[in-house]
């Protein structure tokens, strides 16, 4: 059942503030569907929704010395020390690029994540965004203290094997500690169910219609979307049983 205390956080009927962050190459794209279903559902409900496209936008870079105009310490790069030197002047001191994702993390009231799943994870092009924008002094503190409470996160994403194949050999248990614990936890965030297409280069018109059918319920009921349970997967697994 929905948490009675994780819910009364939330005014259910409100209308939300979504960020939509994609990631995939190729706008026919089963997973760009999915993005588009999402918009539309959302949209249509009146609530409001901004979308980093992450290809479409070339947010290619890994976290390095370009997200900064200045460098506290030129001679040694840290990144998170200086995430904190420029968090702390009120972002003064990042790159464009960055202070626009920073204002549409601070902005939301729910963060979609939408991507294939590639290697048990999100794409690069994603892993760079979450290193980049979920700074430290931003998303979390020096001592690991979250800091993006009560804002929500929620995966959706693409597989190319069947759930059978994902759940035995410890996949899904893993992309979802990872990325709802790892991420979306750590930095104090709710995690919601999250919504898998398997198969989805593989299965037939009439599956793909039901998955994005599936997203358009989920996306008009997102404020009453449970909870993640993260405690539902035996996470540890031995490499002899994979």
């Amino acid at each position: 059942g929905i948490n009675a205390e994780y819910m009364g956080l939330f005014d259910m009927e409100a209308k939300l503030k979504v960020l939509i962050v994609f990631a995939h190459p190729e706008p026919k794209s089963f997973c760009s569907a999915i993005k588009n279903v999402a918009y539309e559902t959302l949209t249509k409900q009146g609530h409001e929704v901004k979308v980093t496209d992450l290809y479409k936008m070339k947010m290619v870079l890994p976290l390095d010395k370009t997200d900064f105009l200045t460098l506290a310490k030129p001679d040694h790069f840290k990144p998170q020390a200086e995430q904190v030197v420029c968090n702390a002047k009120d972002f003064e001191g990042y790159a464009e690029e960055v202070k626009v994702e920073h204002e549409k993390v601070k902005w939301c009231d729910i963060i979609l994540m939408i991507f294939p799943l590639y290697w048990w994870s999100v794409p690069g092009i994603m892993k760079n965004w979450v290193d980049r924008i979920l700074s430290m002094g931003f998303a979390y503190g020096k001592k690991g203290e979250a800091t993006l409470a009560p804002r929500r996160g929620m995966i959706l994403y693409t597989t190319g094997g069947p759930k059978a194949f994902h759940t035995s050999i410890g996949m899904e248990a893993c992309a979802w500690k990872l990325i709802n614990h790892g991420i979306f936890k750590f930095c104090g965030m709710t995690p919601l169910e999250p919504f898998v297409a398997y198969q989805a280069a593989w299965i037939d018109e009439a599956a793909r219609k039901k998955y994005l059918e599936d997203v358009r319920v989920i996306m008009e009921n997102l404020g009453k979307r449970e909870e993640a349970k993260l405690d539902q997967h035996d996470y540890w697994i031995s490499i002899s049983e994979i």
